[in-house]
């Protein structure tokens, strides 16, 4: 009778544990073998705080992680020591796969994740579109130019400079409109508010305000929005 007893009580905390919520990380590795037996680590926040961490070896290019979720927070990843930069992903149940290719890395799977993953992408966009815009720059400025400038030629220097500097500011404003409709977006979960505390300390007085339009009670509180 107490055998069975005992291996009716495992079974119960065994059926408990299976039950409890959780989701998987898919990791696939292409193209890059200096991977190989560097540390996945992973680490589960909520509110900032760490609340599951992990750490396992890398043995092959796929392998799976079956995580628990403690509630709506932040998955961020890692890998010491390696080309790849840390990657931030939504902690929420389903199947999220991670796809690194090279020294890049690539989520899908969820659909907050998702959201993510294509709001990380305009940010690739806008940076070639700035890093074109500097290159444009500095090619015009490099130019070969007689000693002395005639005033036409100054007046023509003049604009052009006007000219990047107007592309330049309607760029910033195209890509701040951006970041605030994702935020505005995602403004009730722990990736719009991850976005909305970290750009409020740096946006001007006028996006301060625009986002205190939408900024829930938790958000005013931390940041002391009245």
């Amino acid at each position: 009778m107490k055998k069975i007893l005992l291996l009716a009580s495992i079974a119960a905390l065994l059926a408990s544990c299976s039950s409890k919520p959780k989701f998987n990380l898919d990791v696939n590795i292409h193209n890059n073998n200096s991977l190989l037996n560097k540390k996945f680590i992973v680490h589960q926040l909520i509110d900032g705080s760490i609340v599951y961490a992990d750490t396992v070896k890398i043995k092959k290019d796929q392998f799976l992680l079956e995580i628990p979720y403690k509630g709506p927070g932040l998955l961020n990843i890692s890998i010491p020591g390696s080309n790849v930069k840390d990657v931030m992903l939504a902690a929420e149940e389903g199947k999220i796969k991670l796809n690194i290719e090279g020294d890049k890395s690539h989520f899908e799977g969820t659909p907050l994740n998702d959201r993510l993953q294509a709001y990380y992408l305009g940010n690739d966009s806008v940076s070639l579109l700035f890093q074109h815009l500097d290159n444009e720059r500095i090619a015009f400025y490099s130019q070969p130019r007689p000693a002395k400038l005639t005033p036409k030629m100054l007046e023509e220097f003049q604009q052009k400079g006007d000219e990047f500097n107007e592309k330049r500011a309607q760029l910033l404003k195209e890509n701040t409109d951006r970041i605030v409709a994702f935020i505005k977006e995602n403004v009730d979960n722990p990736v719009g508010e991850y976005y909305f505390v970290t750009n409020y300390i740096i946006f001007p007085v006028d996006r301060k305000l625009e986002l205190n339009g939408f900024a829930t009670e938790k958000l005013k509180r931390m940041l002391r929005i009245y």
